[in-house]
């Protein structure tokens, strides 16, 4: 096993999408990486809510995500149809509130409850010494707004000049911000900290830059790579499809990355 001391995985974004969730976790294992930061929207869109819910529970640190938030308050006017519908689906799959009849385990209920107050309890955004992390932009953490160019990035530079460096998802599209420049996330690729840098960590359970292979980035003491991580898509496209409640769309851009 390749030991990767000191290191932290940052993931973001899988979306209620095990199969994509468990192919990253057991690449970061085999790296030998024990600490886990995840930044947010743990749900929606995806067919296993519950089960990814209760996965992420272990990692360090979880930030609220847009679609987080729309499962406990319900979908903003926003959201799509399908996100919309999604959304509601995922509420009734986690909410103790909305778990009744007669077969219901008790312990299962505790579960959920344990879930839903976990999920209650999350922040959008975390700062540890220099670096931000946030589901959203760093400009206005719980906004849901994005950063996908520069003048986007421009303002969380200047309205943090003392943090060195920040991290975050929500576009599930990944990229890399210096003050004087764009670099283009290739996987693998050492990046360095020696100029302020903002990092879209892209998505693990649904990326949309045509690579359908899921996405995250280990941070290490000098500097952070992007790691992609094939998956069986094909499953949970089948997951997806078997309920109904869950448009087909959401099934297809699997496949695409996008």
């Amino acid at each position: 096993m390749h030991e990767e001391s000191g290191s932290i995985a940052i993931l973001s974004d899988v979306h209620a999408n095990l199969e994509a969730l468990q192919a990253v976790y057991s690449d970061l294992t085999q790296r030998g990486i024990k600490r886990t930061f995840f930044l947010g929207d743990i749900v929606g869109y995806g067919p296993n809510p519950a089960e990814v819910l209760e996965f992420i529970k272990q990692f360090e640190f979880c930030l609220l995500g847009n679609h987080d938030e729309a499962c406990l308050l319900g979908p903003p006017k926003t959201f799509n149809p399908a996100a919309a519908r999604a959304s509601v689906w995922t509420r009734k799959q986690i909410d103790p509130e909305q778990m009744t009849g007669a077969f219901l385990r008790p312990t299962l209920f505790q579960q959920r409850k344990e879930q839903w107050e976990y999920l209650k309890n999350l922040k959008p955004v975390r700062i540890i010494s220099d670096i931000m992390f946030v589901h959203d932009t760093p400009a206005q953490p719980g906004s849901w707004r994005y950063v996908r160019h520069r003048a986007e990035a421009e303002l969380g530079f200047q309205k943090f000049p003392a943090l060195r460096a920040f991290f975050f998802g929500h576009s599930h599209q990944p990229g890399v911000w210096y003050e004087d420049s764009y670099l283009t996330p290739e996987p693998g690729r050492k990046f360095d900290f020696k100029k302020r840098v903002m990092v879209n960590v892209g998505s693990v359970g649904q990326p949309r830059d045509k690579d359908p292979r899921a996405c995250y980035v280990v941070l290490e003491p000098d500097g952070f790579r992007f790691f992609r991580i094939s998956y069986d898509f094909a499953k949970t496209q089948q997951k997806i499809r078997a309920c109904p409640e869950l448009d087909a769309s959401l099934a297809e851009r699997l496949g695409k990355g996008t």
